[in-house]
């Protein structure tokens, strides 16, 4: 009994130990005025919750609390958007991790608005979509910047792409494609954090934020586009992560007398950025007159994603009669005439 007890005892002071050893910390902790973000460190599988908040002279203009689900060994970052817009050329932001309702870890970052935290560019164009994000950059002087590009998903980052000592000079442009498939209809957030080099100080960061919805998106290739008399010929490209898994509507009416026949050929491939395929249809039962041609690109809810027209006409051809030529008079004179010399001679 009392080895039963001493084990047990045993069970209880490692397992206390080894809470006691166990680390959960925050680290990285950042804000400025569109985002916030910070990273978890932890030991051991962690859940909890972490909670950050917007102050300014001790009062408090606003709060976000994010769910935190750390595994041992794998940070993790957590990233919220501010809604408030600055009053103040100072704030304060902090961030609270908890455990059920017992504080673990809690850390906070100086804000200054205005002029002090303005990097040495200006941010033209900041357009994500469907197939990536474009980025351009205009400088007000000379600098050397790192552009860490993040797609959201609510609170967590999905994706990040880093270029580093990006020289910019005048204008500079910044894309980079999606390399993962996208969610239809799935409203995504990207965020762009950039760190100005600073010769004699840390980087300067800021960061700025654009959203988009994920749909499937293809082009009609005019180029490729081929109508005659005996059908037509299109090639599709995709221009979107989401797939897109359709067909070619193609609607041929007559001028004439208003008669539309309509063709549908499903793609043979699945498209996604910059893939392409091509799809044919032949014309069967079409009479001879000049058509208005609709070639429309449509995915499986029938919905027409891109759209091209051109005109046809397919003529008529005249039946040829075929008739024996005419026998010369002449000719068959001749022939008689020297049948009958060789007669004569026999005789």
């Amino acid at each position: 009994m009392k080895t039963i007890f001493s084990i047990f005892l045993i069970l209880i002071f490692f397992s206390v130990a080894s809470s006691a050893s166990a680390r959960v910390e925050l680290t990285d902790f950042f804000s400025d005025f569109t985002t916030s973000d910070v990273t978890i460190n932890s030991d051991m599988d962690f859940k909890g919750k972490a909670v950050f908040e917007l102050l300014y002279s001790g009062e408090l203009v606003e709060s976000h609390e994010v769910s935190v689900n750390a595994r041992a060994g794998e940070p993790l970052t957590k990233v919220i958007i501010w809604e408030e817009k600055p009053q103040h050329d100072f704030y304060i932001a902090t961030v609270t991790l908890y455990e059920g309702d017992r504080l673990i870890s809690n850390k906070s970052y100086n804000i200054a608005y205005g002029t002090v935290t303005m990097p040495s560019f200006q941010v033209v164009d900041f357009s994500p979509s469907n197939s990536g994000v474009q980025l351009l950059l205009r400088s007000f002087n000379p600098t050397v910047t790192d552009i860490k590009i993040e797609l959201l998903d609510n609170n967590d980052i999905v994706y990040s792409k880093t270029r580093d000592d990006i020289s910019i000079t005048t204008s500079t442009e910044l894309k980079i494609l999606w390399p993962f498939l996208l969610t239809d209809n799935k409203k995504y957030i990207v965020r762009a954090k950039m760190y100005s080099h600073r010769l004699y100080a840390p980087p300067l960061v800021n960061t700025y934020i654009a959203g988009f919805t994920a749909i499937d998106d293809v082009e009609i290739l005019p180029a490729d586009v081929q109508v005659d008399e005996y059908g037509a010929s299109v090639t599709i490209q995709g221009k979107s992560q989401v797939p897109f898994d359709g067909s070619i509507v193609v609607s041929a009416r007559n001028r004439a007398t208003g008669e539309t026949v309509v063709y549908r050929q499903q793609l043979e491939d699945i498209l996604t950025s910059g893939k392409e395929s091509t799809a044919g249809i032949v014309w069967k039962g079409i009479a001879p007159g000049t058509y208005d041609i609709i070639i429309e690109a449509v995915n499986q809810e029938n919905v027409t994603i891109d759209k091209y027209e051109t005109v046809l006409r397919i003529p008529d051809y005249p039946i040829a009669n075929i008739t024996s030529p005419a026998r010369s008079p002449g000719f068959e004179g001749i022939i008689f005439l020297i049948i009958l010399i060789v007669v004569s001679r026999k005789l």
